[in-house]
Order: C-alpha cells, then structure tokens, then sequence
C-alpha cells in the first residue's frame, strides 16, 4: 500500500473521528465551564489540527501529495502516538 493511501485511511478511519469526538467532549466542558480559557485554547487547537488534517486530505484528492510528504506526516503521527503512550 503507498503511504499517501496508508495516511488517506488512517484520517479518514481513525483521526479526524478521534478529533472530532475530542473537539466535541472539550466543547461540553466548555458549556459548563463557560470562563475556562485553557479548554477554549485547547478546542481552538484541536480545531487547527482538524483543519490541517482536511487540507490534507483534499491534497490527496486532487493527487498533489507526494509520498514524501505523506511518509512525513505518517512518521510524525508515529510520533505523536509514542509520546501519548509515555504520559
């Protein structure tokens, strides 16, 4: 499988439902704690990374992304997910 298929399945099976899932549980916690700026800041962040995750998704719908990048961003999730594991 290429790595822009591999990073297509996994955003689109696993990530962006995770990210939405956690953007919507912030927000509920939001709607309780109405004055809590670290949650509005972390919901803000979330968003940002939902938002770079769409891009990339419509790059590899117009077929502009290279391999290169697509092994890039699937390593620094390979990353990410090491360091989840460690907290």
């Amino acid at each position: 499988m290429s790595k822009i298929k591999e990073l297509e399945e996994l955003l689109k099976k696993d990530i962006m439902v995770e990210l939405e899932e956690s953007i919507e549980e912030l927000v509920s916690k939001i709607k309780k704690k109405k004055n809590d700026n670290a949650l509005k800041d972390e919901v803000k962040y979330m968003r940002d990374v939902q938002k770079y995750f769409d891009d990339v998704l419509v790059d590899i719908d117009k077929n502009i992304l290279s391999e290169e990048d697509a092994n890039e961003i699937l390593e620094a999730l390979e990353d990410m997910k090491v360091d989840d594991q460690e907290l």
